[in-house]
């Protein structure tokens, strides 16, 4: 099965970094782009940014993406009026991947839905977890401590699907 084009969000991003498994990312896409937004989101803090840098850098399939229909997005922040700056890495990652017919990798639930809406394969930190599992990159008991390193670095992600993952996986519950 060829490797999807994925447009990552910056939730996914931190969660990913915060367990260094960004790199290993090039093993479930062939090529995933960064939104302007999302770079944005991420230069702010001084943890990602040099790790983000890095890897535009390093790796050539993860890629910035800037060319979107600015206007689609400010139409999708118009129903989002008071918290439309902290949504803008969602709501470009919807329109880049329906744009490039890629598969969009969003944590937060607003995003998730809005990925719905355009019908576009939505997937997140949990889906990278668990496919990184079914490729025998990561054994269950390592997909529980990063899960673990996750809420212990209080970084969100849905624990109730996360133990559903463990219980899978036979694994106790966080």
């Amino acid at each position: 099965m060829p490797r999807p084009i994925g447009v990552i969000d910056a939730s996914c991003v931190i969660a990913l970094d915060a367990l260094k498994l960004l790199p290993q990312l090039t093993l479930l896409f062939h090529r995933l782009f960064i939104p302007k937004a999302v770079r944005h989101e991420l230069y702010r803090r001084r943890l990602t940014k040099n790790r983000i840098s890095a890897l535009l850098k390093e790796y050539t399939f993860v890629q910035p993406c800037d060319d979107y229909d600015q206007a689609a997005v400010d139409v999708l922040l118009t129903e989002r009026s008071r918290k439309a700056k902290k949504h803008r890495g969602e709501a470009e990652t919807v329109v880049q991947a329906t744009t490039l017919g890629a598969m969009a990798v969003i944590d937060d639930p607003w995003g998730r839905k809005l990925a719905g809406r355009y019908s576009l394969e939505c997937h997140g930190t949990l889906w990278v977890l668990e496919r990184s599992h079914a490729l025998h990159l990561l054994t269950p008991p390592v997909v529980r401590q990063h899960l673990r390193q996750l809420k212990d670095h209080r970084i969100h992600f849905p624990v109730p699907a996360a133990n559903q993952l463990l219980r899978r996986l036979g694994e106790p519950e966080i």
